[in-house]
Order: structure tokens, then C-alpha cells, then sequence
């Protein structure tokens, strides 16, 4: 017995899958993010190998956070004499925060993940009188995605979107 499948089906198969892949890698849940995660300098008694300057892209800089929905890029700006020097932090968005509730006759601390602390995008932070200026915050909320020089608010997530749609007009 011969098995034959018209182009038809073998298109909406094609869908499908693309529509399958789509689903396995949409947005970050709650269940965390992993991201890159480096220092401007060094951190002192920590992992000193996680330097920013030495930021080439590898698992070593990948760190999950379980409390995060967003990964974080800063970009710190210092004056010296003539010079104008650019420093940059990756890592997770603070977005953990504990709240203390009374339940059983007992105060008991809650964490819970504040998804709208941040907006995906980059903004100049505020500005406390340094000499060259304040920090700049960029936000994403796909895996690893602070790894750029400049974070881009559209994502991988949004492409897939399109795709998917032109596919399936063109394929049926």
C-alpha cells in the first residue's frame, strides 16, 4: 500500500509545524527568564570572571531568573578629565518584591513577581547631577535578549507571528 500525500496536505502539515514551534517558544511566563548577567566592574568578592569588558556571548554569562519576567541591560556613563567612559550591566529586572500578610493568626512573608514594573523598551534614567549624564535602562522580554548593543522593541516573538499569518494565507 502506497502512502501519497497531495501538496495540499503537505502544506497544512508544513503549518502545522511552524504553528507547533510557535507555541514551544512564545513569551516568557511567569516562570522566569534566563539572560545575560555581567558586572561593569569588579563586584568585589563575587564572580569576578563575569566582567562586562570580557562579555562575549557564552553560557557562562546565561543565568536563569525564576523571579523575573524581563532581562535588563544598563548603561552607565563616567567623565574622567577629557575622557567620557560607557560601562554596561546585564542581568535580570528586579521584579521580585515580599509582602508581609496576616493569615493564621501569623504574619508571614509573600513574594510575588511585579510584571508591571517595567515596560519592554529603553528609557535615560534619572538624572542625580552625575557629570556625564544618567544611566540608560533597556528591558526585553525574550531569552537572552540583553545581549546587543541596543535592545530592539521588537522581538523574535513578533516575526514568528507574521510568518505563521503569511503562511497560512498563502498556503490554503
Amino acid at each position: 500500500m502506497i502512502f501519497q500525500i497531495s501538496i495540499k496536505q503537505s502544506n497544512r502539515i508544513l503549518l502545522i509545524a511552524i504553528i507547533f514551534l510557535c507555541m514551544i517558544i512564545m513569551p516568557i511566563t511567569t516562570e522566569g527568564i534566563t539572560c545575560f548577567k555581567c558586572f561593569a566592574s569588579q563586584p568585589g568578592h563575587e564572580k569576578t570572571d563575569l566582567l562586562c569588558s570580557q562579555f562575549d556571548g557564552s553560557s557562562r554569562f546565561q543565568v536563569h531568573c525564576p523571579s523575573s519576567t524581563l532581562c535588563r541591560k544598563r548603561t552607565i556613563y563616567s567623565k574622567f578629565k577629557t575622557s567620557l567612559v560607557t560601562a554596561v550591566e546585564r542581568d535580570c529586572a528586579p521584579q521580585k518584591r515580599t509582602v508581609r500578610i496576616y493569615s493564621d493568626n501569623k504574619w508571614q512573608n509573600k513574594e510575588e513577581i511585579v510584571t508591571s514594573a517595567y515596560k519592554q523598551g529603553c528609557f535615560i534614567g534619572e538624572d542625580r547631577g552625575a557629570p556625564a549624564g544618567p544611566p540608560e535602562y533597556c528591558f526585553c522580554g525574550h531569552h537572552l535578549c540583553n545581549s546587543s548593543q541596543s535592545i530592539e522593541t521588537i522581538n523574535i516573538y513578533n516575526i514568528f507571528i507574521l510568518i505563521t499569518v503569511f503562511l497560512f494565507i498563502t498556503l490554503l
